[in-house]
C-alpha cells in the first residue's frame, strides 16, 4: 500500500517529524521530479529511513522490521520462491514455532498473504518494512548462486567450445549467454563495484572488486574468451571484429527487477582482450549525506554551503575515494524545478532526471574546459564539474563561481587544506580563490565491519601508541571491534564501505592566508583552531561507534 500524499502528511508532519514547510517542498519536488516523496525526504537528510519506517508503521498498525542487514537462513527464503518475492515485494525472515515472520512494503496485500499462507502450509505474522529494506534483503536469495556458480559455469562452458570464425554465433548461443549472466549476477548478489576479465597465457580469470579490494572468483579456460568478450560487445554496442584500440561502451542488465548499468573498458592486452565492467544500481534510492557517514558539525556545515547561491565546493581524494557518489548526493538533495544543473563528466556515471549531461570527449575537443566555458551559456544555476585537471578548467570554474553559480567539482590532494595550494600552483589567483571557495571536503572510504561476525577485538600495543602519539591522546580505554569472518562476507570480517572525512571551510582568516600564498600546513594549522577535525580523527569516532576498524583508518590515512 503506497500512502498517499495527505496520508503521509498526517504521518510525518503530524508526528512533528517533519515542518510544513519541508513536506510542501517535497510533494513539490515529488510531482516534478517524479520521485517518490519518501525518498526525497529522506536523501535530503529531513528524516532517517529507520524514523520513517517507524511512523508508516505505527500508522499502519504493523510491526516495522529492518531486514536489510540481516541474514535470513536459506530455508526460510525458500519457504516463498522468489520470482514471487519480487512481484509482491515480500520476504519471509524469520520461522517461530510454526509462524512464518514476512516483511512486506504493503502490509495490507491480503493477495500476497494469502497465497504465502496456501504455498508454505504455515500461520503468517505480517511486518512492514521500507522498500530499500526489502530489496537489499530480496538479493539474499541470489547467495544460491554461490553455491551453484562453479557448477553451472562448468555445464555451460563444455557447451560453449566452438571455434573462431563461429564468434558471432557463438556470442549469441545459450551456453556464453548464460556464462555471463551468472557472472553478473554473481557480482550484483555479492555487492561488486567492478568485474575484471583478465586473459591470462593459459586461462581467463575473472575477479570481483568488493568493498575496494580485489578477489580472485574463477579461472575459465582460454576457449570461452573470445566469445565472452564477443558477446560483452555485443551488448555494449561495440565493434566486435576490432581487436587493436580500446573500447568504451553501456548498457543495462534487469535481475528480477534490480537494474544495474555496465560501464564497460575492452582493452587489448598480450595474451588477447581485457574487459573490466562497473557496475552502477540505477534502481537503488541516492544515498543521503548522513548514510555517506558525515555527521554533527561537518553534517551542518556541508548542508548550509550547498545551499549557497553562489561558490566553489570542492571533493578531494584519490581515484575510487568515493567522490562522484558524494557530488551526484549533493545534486539530488539541490535538484529541483527551480534551478538548472548542468555537469561536464568523464565519464557520466548516473543518469540524473532533469539534468542536463554532457560527456567529456577529447577526440572531438570536448574537453572539460570546452564543456565548461559552453555551459556558462546555458543559463545554469548549478554547474558540476567532474575534475580539475588543468588551468584552463580551474580558472573557468573560479570565474563561474565568481560570476553568480554554484561550481562543485574535484581535485586531487591528500588532504583539505592542501586543495588551496595547489589550486594556486596551478596558476589561480589568490584573491580570485579567496573570493569563490566556500568549503573542501577530503575523503576516503574505509570497509565496515560485518555484522553477522562482530565481536570485541583488542588492537595491538604497536597500534595503540601510534595513534596516542598522532592524536595526542590515550584511546586504549575505549572498546574495539572487529570481524570474525564468516560466509556472508567472504571471511575477510568486512562488509560494506562508509566515508571518513575532513571538511576545511573557508573562514575570513583563512581567505587572508590564501591571498598572502599561505602553506598548507598554515591552513591546516588555522583551520584546526578553529575546530576542523581530520580524516584520522572521523575515522577514530567511526571506530568507537563499532562502525569500522583501527586496521582500516591506517590504511587509509596513515600518516
Amino acid at each position: 500500500m503506497k500512502l498517499s500524499s495527505a496520508q503521509l502528511h498526517d504521518v510525518l508532519v503530524g508526528s512533528g517529524f517533519v515542518t510544513e514547510k519541508d513536506f510542501q517542498s517535497a510533494v513539490k519536488s515529488s510531482e516534478e521530479m517524479h520521485i517518490d516523496i519518501p525518498d526525497i525526504l529522506i536523501f535530503r537528510g529531513i528524516i532517517s529511513e529507520q524514523a520513517l519506517g517507524q511512523l508508516i508503521s505505527e500508522y499502519l498498525k504493523t510491526p516495522f522490521v529492518t531486514i536489510g542487514q540481516q541474514i535470513i537462513p536459506m530455508e526460510v527464503l525458500d519457504l516463498v520462491p522468489e520470482k514471487m518475492a519480487r512481484a509482491h515485494m515480500v520476504v519471509p525472515f524469520a520461522l517461530d514455532k510454526g509462524t512464518l515472520k514476512l516483511a512486506m512494503v504493503d502490509p495490507t496485500d491480503f493477495e500476497a498473504l494469502e497465497f504465502v499462507r496456501r504455498h508454505t502450509g504455515l500461520a503468517v505474522q505480517n511486518y512492514f518494512a521500507t522498500i530499500q529494506d526489502i530489496r537489499k534483503a530480496l538479493g539474499q536469495y541470489k547467495r544460491n548462486i554461490a553455491k551453484d556458480f562453479e557448477k553451472i559455469i562448468a555445464e555451460n562452458i563444455k557447451l560453449a567450445g566452438v571455434k573462431s570464425e563461429d564468434i558471432l554465433k557463438v556470442a549469441e548461443d545459450l551456453p556464453t549467454i548464460k556464462i555471463l549472466n551468472t557472472i553478473l549476477e554473481y557480482a550484483i548478489a555479492e555487492g561488486t563495484s567492478d568485474i575484471h576479465i583478465e586473459r591470462l597465457t593459459t586461462e581467463v580469470m575473472v575477479r570481483f572488486r568488493i568493498d575496494g579490494l580485489l578477489r580472485d572468483i574463477i579461472a575459465l579456460p582460454a576457449r570461452v574468451e573470445e566469445a565472452l568478450v564477443a558477446r560483452i560487445k555485443i551488448l555494449a554496442n561495440l565493434k566486435i571484429d576490432e581487436h587493436r584500440i580500446p573500447q568504451d561502451g553501456r548498457y543495462k542488465y534487469d535481475m528480477s527487477g534490480e537494474v544495474v548499468a555496465f560501464r564497460v573498458s575492452i582493452i587489448p592486452g598480450y595474451y588477447g582482450e581485457n574487459v573490466v565492467l562497473r557496475l552502477l544500481p540505477e534502481t537503488t534510492r541516492p544515498h543521503s549525506l548522513e548514510e555517506l557517514g558525515f555527521t554533527g558539525k561537518s553534517l551542518k556545515t556541508i548542508k548550509h554551503h550547498i545551499h549557497r547561491p553562489h561558490g566553489m565546493i570542492l571533493v578531494t581524494g584519490p581515484t575510487g575515494s568515493g567522490k562522484t557518489t558524494t557530488l551526484y548526493s549533493v545534486l539530488n538533495m539541490l535538484n529541483n524545478i527551480g534551478v538548472k544543473i548542468c555537469t561536464i563528466e568523464d565519464p557520466i556515471e548516473y543518469g540524473l532526471n532533469r539534468l542536463t549531461q554532457i560527456q567529456v570527449n577529447t577526440k572531438s575537443g570536448l574537453t572539460f574546459a570546452a564543456g565548461l566555458r559552453a555551459l556558462l551559456r546555458h543559463d545554469p544555476d548549478i554547474m558540476m564539474v567532474g575534475e580539475v585537471r588543468d588551468t584552463e578548467t580551474a580558472e573557468i570554474a573560479i570565474h563561474a563561481a565568481l560570476t553568480g553559480h554554484l561550481v562543485l567539482t574535484t581535485l586531487h590532494t591528500n588532504d583539505a587544506p592542501g586543495a588551496v595550494p595547489r589550486l594556486l600552483d596551478m596558476g589561480v589567483e589568490g584573491y580570485l580563490l579567496a573570493s569563490t571557495l566556500n568549503i573542501v571536503i577530503a575523503q576516503r572510504l574505509v570497509r565496515k565491519i560485518c555484522m553477522n561476525c562482530l565481536m570485541e577485538v583488542k588492537p595491538d600495543t604497536d597500534t595503540l601508541d601510534y595513534f596516542k602519539r598522532i592524536l595526542g591522546k590515550d584511546i586504549s580505554k575505549q572498546k574495539f571491534y572487529g570481524g570474525k569472518g564468516c560466509k556472508e562476507c567472504g571471511g575477510t570480517g568486512y562488509k560494506g564501505r562508509i566515508g571518513i572525512y575532513e571538511l576545511f571551510e573557508v573562514s575570513e582568516e583563512i581567505r587572508k592566508l590564501t591571498i598572502r600564498r599561505a602553506s598548507g600546513d598554515d591552513l591546516k594549522e588555522q583551520a584546526r583552531k578553529e575546530g576542523m577535525k581530520t580524516m584520522l580523527e572521523d575515522g577514530i569516532d567511526k571506530v568507537s561507534s563499532g562502525q569500522t576498524t583501527l586496521a582500516e583508518i591506517l590504511r587509509a590515512v596513515k600518516e
